[in-house]
């Protein structure tokens, strides 16, 4: 893959970090100067006057720092559609950086293999060690598609209740919410068909949204990197030309389920 010029002091560079997903709004581009690997300083520094085009469907888009988002974003919609190809131009300083990326097609066949999960009330007692190990085996729900291409997904798991209802009361000592809760609700990027939910590891009794995601190569690449993952983008492997970085689309599906008392 295509990274940037490497003889330019990384001082004088920058990192595109810039995301499309089929059928949502335009927020998840962002714009950071540059830091060596071996860094003392972890905090990342947004560039809030870059110029930022968006190209796609014919048309080209300006978009706008959004201070609260950290990210640059579009006033209107813009139609992410599967299949097709968006491009991105990105000015900072006089130094000019560019991509393109082709959105997936949307994920098969997404279910859940049970929408109701039952987790009783807990209560402190002898027999709560063996009801939480019970659970723990038992309260359980698949995410479940179809993957006949063995093409590479990763899913999220999203509380979406109006409130918190949490699962472990504060009579339970913390110790033990704490280890049934430290599940990550992210899955590593797969070609597998489907992802079995420990309900335990969940924080709280309610709806859940459940969002599969499609990647392409480009972020494929980028999290299989042996230099980085996901979320360091300072290093190639990068597809952004004349800046380091990545640009990248998905297309998504949601189902849900629930937790519940009886």
């Amino acid at each position: 893959m295509v990274s940037c010029d490497v003889e330019t002091p990384i001082k004088n560079n920058f990192v595109v970090e810039a995301f499309l997903f089929q059928g949502e709004k335009v927020d998840d581009i962002k714009i950071k100067e540059t830091r060596l690997w071996n860094s003392e300083d972890t905090e990342d520094v947004y560039i809030e006057d870059a110029s930022v085009i968006l190209y796609g469907n014919g048309d080209e888009f300006d978009l706008e720092y959004s201070v609260s988002d950290e990210s640059y974003t579009y006033k209107d919609n813009i139609d992410i559609v599967s299949g097709k190809t968006y491009g991105i131009e990105v000015v900072v300083d006089g130094r000019t950086a560019t991509a393109q990326t082709i959105v997936p097609t949307k994920p098969l066949g997404l279910r859940m293999s049970a929408n109701k999960i039952i987790v009783p009330p807990l209560k402190i007692s002898r027999a709560l060690p063996d009801i939480l190990a019970n659970l723990f085996e038992n309260a359980r729900t698949d995410v479940r598609w179809d993957n006949p291409n063995n093409e590479n997904h990763y899913l999220t798991i999203k509380y979406v209740g109006e409130e918190e209802d949490p699962i472990f009361s504060d009579e339970i000592p913390g110790a033990v919410g704490d280890f049934f809760s430290n599940f990550s609700l992210q899955s590593e990027p797969n070609q597998g068909e489907s992802y079995n939910v420990i309900c335990m590891s969940l924080k709280n009794y309610g709806k859940y949204k459940v969002s599969l995601y499609k990647i392409n190569d480009e972020y494929m690449n980028l999290f299989d990197s042996e230099v980085q993952d996901g979320t360091e983008l300072n290093e190639p492997p990068s597809n952004i030309i004349n800046a380091f970085g990545i640009f990248s689309a998905f297309a998504s599906d949601t189902t849900s389920f629930e937790i519940v008392r009886k």
